[in-house]
Formats: C-alpha cells, structure tokens, sequence
C-alpha cells in the first residue's frame, strides 16, 4: 500500500471517528431532552392534581355556603 492509500485511509478513518462523534453527541443531546421532558411532564401532572384538589375544595364549601344560607332562610 502506498502512501496515497495511507492518506485516503486516514481520511475515511477521521470521517468515521467524526461520525461516531456526532452521533453520540446527538445521543446525549436527545437523553437530555428526554429527561427534562420527564421532569416537566411529571411537573405538569403534579399541577393537575392540585388544580383538580383546588377545584373540589371550592366546590364543597361553595356547596356549604349555599347550604348554610338556604337554612338560615328557612329559621329566619
């Protein structure tokens, strides 16, 4: 082999190794974004359940309150 040959290996072997690099760069790239996107959906559907908590609480004591006003109507 001759030292073209060399060359042309060295170029194809910087071409693969760059390759390789940028594919594992996109590999942890898109872990990352996998993960926060977890996080926010995990996030999101804590806020759900309390907004849903916050939502059934107003609705007992509105419920209470129109409860407590019709019996005192009916005492007074």
């Amino acid at each position: 082999m001759g030292p073209d040959g060399r060359v042309f290996l060295f170029i194809l072997l910087g071409l693969a190794v760059f390759s390789l690099g940028r594919r594992f760069q996109n590999m942890i790239l898109m872990r990352q974004v996998w993960k926060q996107s977890a996080k926010q959906v995990t996030a999101r559907k804590e806020v759900a359940n309390n907004a849903a908590k916050a939502m059934v609480g107003i609705t007992l004591i509105s419920i209470f309150v129109i409860w407590l006003v019709l019996n005192l109507n009916q005492v007074m």
